[in-house]
């Protein structure tokens, strides 16, 4: 029987290169279009999951915010980016993300009341979950887990990348 061993080393992966097996259900690209908005957690907000890690609590949304939207207060318990491709959005008023192309870092632990005077679509990288504050209680934990189940109900994750798990978990 031949030694089945290999050493894995950074010299074997660069002059053993095998491509990864595509698998039947797996798209490597999608277009948002195709996945329906879902709404999200406060009234004037939808999203649109398009990457979610189960395990870690990465996910990945595009949301969309109606005009004259004000966020209630929330927590960010890990780091969210934000990627504004149309409109804008602010937390204060001398520092505005009021333009398409504006980048923002909202670090681990901030917490903030965003106000979208002309509504926005933005990409939302997430590292973690968002608690919801509503007459200064927290009311929720918005994890990826969270964002993947009210995407489920509303058949919108047939073409998200969903990670993390062998096979989809049965809670």
């Amino acid at each position: 029987m031949q030694n089945e061993n290999k050493q894995f080393t950074p010299f074997y992966w660069m002059t053993q290169p095998e491509v990864t097996e595509r698998k039947e259900h797996v798209r490597e690209f999608v277009n948002p279009d195709n996945i329906p908005w879902t709404d999200w957690l406060m009234p004037g907000t939808r999203y649109k999951l398009l990457y979610c890690d189960l395990s870690s609590g990465f996910f990945n949304i595009l949301l969309q915010v109606d005009p004259g939207t004000e966020a209630s207060m929330h927590w960010h318990l890990g780091t969210a980016m934000a990627y504004i491709l149309e409109g804008g959005f602010h937390y204060h008023e001398d520092d505005k993300g009021d333009t398409n192309n504006c980048f923002t870092c909202e670090t681990g632990g901030s917490i903030h009341q965003p106000f979208s005077p002309q509504g926005c679509i933005m990409l939302g990288i997430m590292h973690g979950p968002i608690a919801g504050y509503h007459e200064g209680n927290m009311v929720v934990i918005a994890d990826a887990k969270l964002h993947y189940e009210m995407a489920k109900q509303n058949d919108a994750v047939k073409l998200t990348t969903v990670v993390g798990y062998v096979h989809e978990p049965e809670w």
